[in-house]
């Protein structure tokens, strides 16, 4: 297998690493976890590795790429990802151009916090994989070597996709929050007969959950509003406009009670909080 660089060493970072070392004999895995880690430090591991994986949050992936860029290693015939959710392989276009095979790696997963071991995270899961036609069938043979499932998704359907995916996570995790308030000791969950669509979210729904029954709701809160990610939240209410008032209202109406859980978990502040509501009532008036 070749070597492979991770560059960002957090949530997704961690698991990614040692699921590849589990299932990969003689790996080497490199990690660059400084986000200001010199040019020659970028060179030196950019050169060694033949697959390199972006595992940063969406706004630093540009000064990632830029800083494989700057570091002036030689690029040709590398496969590079980014495993944003709601950004896609256009974000690596510079890197293209000096000859890399890019596209985006987005595991359909919740990782609520780092690891030092294999958890088996990406056991059974989906990965949405767009981009270069190269590297997505690179990505596919990583993919299913993690015992994942790998699909392709379109440039221009990938911030749905990523809607699916904050709608299955962060707010079934707002929305056990209120069963948790409310006293209920006994819920009762009807699926959907196993349809294939959403079956892609299913994996990522049941480990919110697993999260939630170990560490309650406000913990296991992940996402854009709890990282205060405005550009997604923008992003995502720019597209879903276009399906709908219902669906447009039902998200705002849950991202104000996402707001209200990531406040109470304290990892936004009162003026973060602010800017979102300001930007919610915004998509409201357009109505």
């Amino acid at each position: 297998m070749d070597n492979i660089l991770i560059i960002g060493y957090g949530k997704l970072g961690s698991h990614l690493r040692h699921s590849l070392q589990s299932r990969y004999v003689n790996l080497n895995v490199s990690v660059i976890k400084d986000k200001k880690a010199s040019n020659a430090v970028y060179k030196k591991a950019v050169e060694k590795a033949a697959v390199i994986f972006i595992c940063v949050q969406d706004s630093n992936i540009p000064a990632a790429v830029k800083s494989i860029a700057g570091s002036k290693a030689k690029l040709k015939g590398k496969f590079i990802y980014h495993t944003s959710g709601a950004m896609t392989s256009d974000e690596m276009d510079v890197l293209t151009k000096s000859g890399a095979y890019c596209a985006s790696f987005h595991p359909v997963q919740t990782f609520e916090k780092g690891t030092s071991k294999h958890t088996g995270r990406f056991d059974g899961i989906y990965i949405a994989i767009e981009g270069n036609n190269k590297a997505e069938k690179k990505a596919s043979v990583i993919a299913r070597k993690l015992r994942s499932n790998p699909f392709i998704i379109t440039r221009q359907n990938k911030i749905y996709h990523h809607i699916c995916c904050v709608m299955a996570s962060n707010y079934l995790t707002v929305l056990n929050s209120k069963i948790e308030k409310t006293g209920f000791s006994k819920i009762k969950i009807n699926g959907f007969n196993k349809l294939k669509f959403f079956s892609i979210y299913m994996p990522l729904a049941k480990q919110t959950l697993e999260n939630i029954s170990l560490n309650g709701a406000a913990s296991s809160l992940t996402g854009p509003v709890e990282r205060n990610d405005i550009i997604t939240i923008e992003r995502h209410l720019e597209a879903i406009k276009s399906t709908g008032k219902d669906n447009l209202h039902f998200y705002i109406l849950m991202g104000i009670e996402t707001v209200k859980l990531a406040l109470e978990k304290k990892s936004i502040t009162k003026p973060n909080a602010n800017r979102i509501y300001k930007l919610f009532s915004k998509y409201i008036k357009l109505q």
